[in-house]
């Protein structure tokens, strides 16, 4: 078997892997491999604090005022939806930075197939297979960022009359309220700098849980298309199994199989 070019066997694996890459890169979560600089090292180690942070900022004073202010259930429940997508997500970007060299070893084994590929029909099945897991990828992100930032943006929108002493303020309306002990939002900036790390936090949130079922999307896919390929490779084997290199080729094709597996 040959090689294809060495040229076209990265440009189809970064096709593959391209929306996962836009979606983790901005969060510091894609995996540094052995061509990554130091300054892409610090680079994504700033993300990582700044990701943290937000998502800790954000968090921390809506999860205070559920627990210690006296507000009616309708309330808690209303904040509860923003706080769990927090804590949950923050849960997620760690799963996603604790395997950071598994990924890159997934992303690594991906390329060395795309390598590997000779036939154009084998070419064409990957393709097909990158197509619908970059499609998923792409609903993944859409109905995330879309949703959740669509709400965000609404009530944003808003404005609030807050009556601070013999002052009336007019202010943006939080998308999920805080504990004013601890962040007092009826102040400008402080109610925009709030309204502004919510809305950062939110998306590191959609971004890491959407960067979660788009890679498995694209890993799944990546996966069926190896095994239509030895699939192929089995059929052709049977209708030629005359051929002198026969046990030759039935190694091969066991490789790949147990390839694909891994």
């Amino acid at each position: 078997m040959t090689n294809q070019p060495a040229t076209n066997a990265k440009i189809n694996s970064d096709y593959s892997l391209q929306l996962n890459r836009w979606l983790l890169k901005p969060i510091g979560a894609w995996p540094s491999s052995s061509s990554t600089t130091r300054l892409e090292k610090i680079v994504s180690f700033v993300l990582n604090i700044a990701c943290y942070s937000s998502l800790v900022l954000a968090t921390i004073p809506s999860l205070l005022r559920m627990l210690l202010e006296d507000e009616s259930v309708y309330l808690k429940v209303k904040s509860l939806g923003p706080v769990s997508h927090w804590i949950v997500s923050s849960i997620n970007y760690t799963a996603l930075l604790l395997h950071s060299k598994n990924i890159r070893q997934c992303v690594e084994h991906m390329e060395d197939d795309w390598r590997t590929v000779a036939k154009e029909e084998d070419q064409q099945t990957m393709m097909k297979n990158a197509k619908f897991g970059r499609y998923v990828a792409v609903s993944c992100a859409i109905f995330m960022q879309g949703g959740v930032l669509g709400f965000f943006f609404v009530t944003a929108l808003n404005m609030v009359e807050v009556r601070v002493g013999n002052e009336t303020r007019i202010l943006h309306m939080l998308p999920c309220t805080v504990y004013k002990k601890l962040v007092n939002v009826d102040e400008s900036p402080t109610n925009e700098i709030m309204l502004l790390v919510q809305f950062w936090a939110s998306v590191i949130a959609n971004s890491s849980t959407a960067s979660i079922f788009s890679l498995t999307a694209v890993l799944a896919a990546h996966a069926c298309g190896q095994l239509n390929i030895v699939r192929a490779w089995i059929t052709e084997f049977v209708n030629k199994s005359r051929k002198t290199d026969g046990f030759e080729r039935m190694g091969i094709i066991v490789e790949r199989h147990l390839r694909v597996l891994k």
